[in-house]
């Protein structure tokens, strides 16, 4: 029998990871993660059965025949959420015919368990070992490894498995840290998500409440969140503390399994907990499933929700689905609009607050990270910017934090934690928090792909203490909603024009395509008219007049009065100030195409007001287009189209004094001067 490494300062990833080194000619580089991942998590499952393995074994020889072989029953006898009905161990599958009986192993699994290991893929990996005589040592080295939960904790494993993915990504996939969400953003993430929570924190009457990630990736959100209340409630020494029932979905099937089976084994190392507890599957609302398109949760609503969702993923094969949900307006998910193809994020926004549970149920809160993005993307009346005026006019936007850039394995951009909420507070109702962060920072010793800083745990809590005492200084405004929105109204100038003709553009204005379709004729009788009116400066309305009477003139004329006018207009029409002002019918100004514009006025400003002293100073006689309103699934008929805007630099920008232009020089000259000397010593 293999002998088992004792874990006194044994260093289990660089072991395990060994073993990769070993299958690294037989495995593909990119199929590690089906050898590493799921025989550990194999192991694990293994070493926290072993104390009741008998007793399981026995049950079913008594039981078999009235519960079957995947009874839950047996959970009674393997005192945790899941069980095995083989005698089966890594160690005594045979030489000769270990394939068989390591499926014959898994398959006597509890239907919890078996599921999260076949989603690895194991048995077409396993056949490629078996052929190449490498299974059953790859079977006995896993089995020399202790993850007895007596000597590795559920958290102590939990770091093992996020140290092999990470190794992973490093070495192999480039994309294998994309669903991780590093520990220290988590840990912000949830202590601002539980902050002002005095029920979650205090209560003693073991009150339920429910956490839902829709983007889990491995479930670093859910473990750490229950890991965290956790540890505050046992120093509080609580009888009855508040629990936390968990709840996610996630796409990738290796992802979801590294998730699911976190809760599965979640608590085995836990020898204070009641026989109820230890039986309880905590991931039995684990879903697997893409959360766009097939929302295993249809029907539920969450107290907490916490969310990483992919930045910048496109869409596309979730557009028949969100599109065909989005046409059932707020009865859906996607009611507000939806945002560029190009980025998914705004409708994971939406999904999330769609979550809410009802204020009488306790009410809903989330902690959702995003790109920068969100805050600004999009014209007013566009999708995004319609997502943002839903959730202001909401009030469901309590918090945005400013990360530190260069925190994520993968990418280095600015990122933002997002605190909504159904329930805020009555100081805060009808304000958002905004807090710049992104200063606090710590260099980590060794980076991690693009993670090159952390936050640190005291830096974690003064941004945490900044959020729930509401601070107003120099990192953190407490802003009015209304300030992030304006109205866009389009303004408009008078027209100034007169119509000469000029015998050089004839050409150009028979080249019309109106003008084309004249016979022969008619164009001879429309271009002597024309003649007689050249170079006189001729009032805006003779176009209209002229059209009219020269189709008198003509024998069947194939272009119409107004395609007549626009083309003379458009040929021969001068824009000069010195002409009059045109006016319609009606006696009003005619617009001058070129001269539309826009203005942003922010909510609370008179429209009159405004244009005095930002418009009409600049161009005398402007007006407001009143026929241009608000419009999408929030009008509200007034004039100007509402959009929406969330500037950080406007409340948190710091002016940096330019260098020096000698100093600059100096510096120029300097390596000038270096370039020379290594140009002489290299010609030499």
């Amino acid at each position: 029998m293999p002998t088992i490494e004792i874990k006194d300062n044994f260093d289990y990833v660089n072991e395990i990871w060994k073993i990769a080194d070993y299958v690294r000619d037989t495995i593909k580089r990119s199929e590690y993660n089906r050898v590493i991942l799921p025989f550990a998590l194999l192991r694990r499952l293994e070493c926290a059965l072993e104390p009741t393995r008998e007793a399981v074994v026995k049950a079913l020889k008594k039981h078999e025949a009235k519960w079957g072989r995947e009874s839950s029953n047996y959970c009674q006898y393997s005192g945790k959420a899941f069980f095995n009905v083989t005698s089966f161990r890594l160690n005594n599958l045979g030489a000769t015919d270990t394939l068989e009986a390591l499926m014959a192993y898994i398959n006597g699994f509890s239907p919890n368990a078996r599921e999260i290991l076949l989603r690895f893929k194991m048995e077409e990996t396993c056949k490629t070992l078996q052929e190449k005589g490498m299974l059953y040592e790859v079977c006995r080295r896993f089995s020399t490894f202790d993850l007895n939960p007596e000597n590795v904790s559920d958290r102590e494993m939990s770091n093992i498995y996020e140290h092999l993915i990470q190794r992973f990504g490093e070495e192999i996939a480039e994309d294998a840290e994309d669903f991780m969400t590093p520990r220290d953003v988590v840990r912000l993430a949830i202590g601002m998500l539980f902050a002002n929570d005095d029920e979650l924190m205090n209560s003693d009457k073991g009150i339920v409440r429910t956490l839902y990630d829709p983007t889990m990736g491995t479930g670093g959100f859910i473990t750490d969140a229950l890991d965290l209340l956790d540890e505050w409630h046992k120093v509080k020494k609580m009888i009855a503390p508040a629990v936390i029932v968990p709840y996610g979905q996630e796409c990738e099937d290796e992802s979801w399994a590294m998730g699911k089976s976190n809760l599965l084994l979640r608590n085995v190392g836990d020898t204070q907990q009641d026989q109820y507890n230890a039986i309880k599957d905590l991931s039995a609302h684990i879903m697997l499933g893409d959360t766009l398109m097939d929302d295993k949760f249809a029907d539920s609503t969450f107290n907490f929700i916490l969310s990483n969702p992919p930045y910048g993923k496109k869409w596309e094969k979730q557009k028949d689905s969100v599109e065909e949900e989005a046409k059932l307006g707020f009865k859906g998910r996607f009611g507000a609009g939806l945002p560029s193809i190009d980025d998914g994020s705004m409708l994971f926004l939406q999904h999330v607050v769609s979550k809410f549970a009802p204020v009488e149920k306790g009410g809903g809160k989330a902690g959702i990270v995003l790109s920068g993005s969100p805050l600004f993307t999009g014209d007013a009346g566009s999708g995004p910017s319609n997502i943002r005026r839903w959730l202001f006019e909401k009030d469901y936007i309590d918090c945005i934090v400013k990360l530190p850039s260069e925190i994520f394995f993968r990418t280095g951009i600015s990122t933002y934690l997002w605190i909504l909420s159904n329930k805020k507070s009555a100081d805060r109702k009808g304000l958002i928090q905004l807090i710049d962060a992104s200063d606090m920072k710590t260099t980590m010793k060794k980076p991690q792909g693009n993670k090159r800083y952390c936050i640190s745990e005291e830096q974690i809590n003064w941004i945490i203490r900044t959020y729930v005492d509401g601070h107003d200084h120099g990192k953190s405004v407490l802003v009015p909603k209304d300030a992030f929105m304006f109205r866009k109204v389009t303004t408009q100038r008078p027209l100034h024009m007169a119509i000469i003709v000029n015998e050089n553009r004839l050409n150009e204005f028979f080249d019309l395509k109106p003008m084309t379709k004249f016979s022969h004729d008619n164009k001879a009788i429309l271009k002597a008219a024309l003649l007689r009116s050249t170079e006189e400066e001729l009032p805006y309305d003779w176009a209209s007049t002229f059209a009219k009477e020269i189709r008198r003139s003509m024998v069947k004329p194939e272009a119409t009065p107004a395609e007549l006018t626009k083309a003379i207009l458009d040929v021969f029409g001068v824009k000069n100030k010195k002409y009059d002002i045109v006016l319609d019918k009606n006696g009003k100004p005619v617009p001058d195409p070129d001269f539309k514009d826009f203005e942003n006025i922010p909510f609370g400003t008179s429209f009159e007001d405004y244009m005095n002293k930002e418009v009409l100073p600049y161009a005398c006689g402007t007006w407001i287009d009143e026929s241009v309103m608000d419009k999408g699934p929030l009008q509200d008929g007034e004039v100007g189209v509402v959009g929406t805007n969330i500037s950080f630099n406007k409340y948190f920008y710091h002016y940096e004094q330019p260098r020096k232009p000698e100093d600059i020089a100096a510096e120029i000259l300097d390596i000038e001067r270096g370039l020379e000397s290594f140009m002489e010593g290299f010609l030499k």
